[in-house]
């Protein structure tokens, strides 16, 4: 995961949240510079809570390609200015919301992973089932018919369709290891937002004490 990938950055703001000072007015890499500027405002925007998750992403896609404009973010300033009277935490509340974000796209490529997977495995075992046709017709041919021309036949095809199998084995086995790193990072993303959500009922708490 590098940094700078938005999931990197949600893992950034997150830790940030939990185990350092409030949250760096630059983005992970520290990049600064020209519209990188604008960029770094983004960030702080976002680990304030003047901008939510889907705003965030958007806003993102403007300066990715370049096109992020010091108007846009005057735009959500002001708002942010307008819904300043909330008590609670906007910035452990907006790096909770694009976890429980990713949770969800997460699940949705696993529901599609695994289902490319079963098609594998189905496609693996007719092949399985052709390649076994195959060797027996080869065999065929030599014991009843005694045609060798038609054995060798069999068998050329028998080797076109291994080479398929090992290419659809080769994908699964590659598609599991995918699937692995995807439950690693769900489980991690899970562990952060548990994390997160004890730091929001600790400030409610507080809050209750001081009142």
């Amino acid at each position: 995961m590098s940094c700078g990938s938005p999931l990197g950055d949600l893992f950034y703001l997150a830790d940030t949240l939990l185990y350092h000072s409030p949250v760096s007015s630059l983005p992970p890499g520290g990049r600064r510079g020209g519209g990188e500027g604008l960029l770094t405002q983004l960030y702080q925007m976002y680990g304030e809570g003047q901008v939510n998750e889907e705003v965030f992403t958007a806003l993102r896609a403007l300066a990715d390609r370049g096109q992020l404009r010091p108007a846009d973010l005057a735009v959500h300033r002001a708002r942010a200015r307008r819904h300043s009277g909330q008590h609670s935490d906007p910035t452990v509340t907006n790096v909770l919301q694009g976890i429980r974000s990713r949770l969800a796209q997460l699940a949705q490529v696993r529901v599609a992973s695994e289902k490319v997977l079963a098609e594998l495995e189905v496609r693996q075992a007719g092949l399985e089932e052709r390649i076994s046709g195959k060797v027996q017709a080869a065999r065929d041919a030599v014991a009843v018919r005694q045609d060798e021309q038609a054995a060798r036949s069999r068998l050329a095809e028998k080797a076109e369709l291994t080479n398929s199998r090992d290419r659809l084995v080769a994908q699964g086995q590659a598609l599991r290891a995918d699937l692995t790193r995807l439950d690693d990072l769900r489980t991690q993303l899970e562990a952060k937002a548990a994390e997160l959500e004890a730091v929001q009922v600790r400030n409610r708490l507080a809050e209750e004490v001081l009142k």
